[in-house]
């Protein structure tokens, strides 16, 4: 049986947010309301998708998705941007098992809901 990996991301930080694969995971396919992206999406303020990849076993593991979410950035950087890894945590709920932020900053991300095989994440303003 083939489960998916899913993220669903609720923007409410008063602006766009691009979501990418991060570059790591370069044989992963991103999708994004199931389909698959071949560069970043734009997500709009107030716009909650379900980020995903296919996932070919019955049981999860801690890193099962490269995902990347950056927030408006004039300065022409690699700022405001976290990076993270998606899989089951000790307790088999999916769950953000590392995180890397690129600073600085301008929003932060709440864990709203987990099941085992779906993570919901609230993004908003600092």
């Amino acid at each position: 049986m083939e489960n998916a990996c899913t993220v669903i991301s609720i923007n409410a930080t008063g602006g766009n947010l691009l979501i990418d694969g991060d570059p790591n995971w370069d044989d992963q396919q991103l999708k994004i309301d199931r389909v698959v992206i071949h560069s970043a999406y734009t997500q709009a303020d107030g716009q909650s998708v379900a980020c995903s990849v296919d996932w070919p076993n019955s049981t999860g593991d801690e890193l099962m998705m490269g995902i990347c979410f950056v927030g408006p950035n004039n300065r022409g950087e690699n700022a405001n941007n976290y990076m993270m890894s998606i899989g089951q945590n000790s307790n088999g709920l999916m769950d953000v098992t590392e995180v890397y932020p690129l600073k600085p900053l301008s929003f932060k991300y709440t864990v709203v809901a987990q099941t085992k095989w779906e993570l919901v994440l609230r993004f908003e303003k600092l």
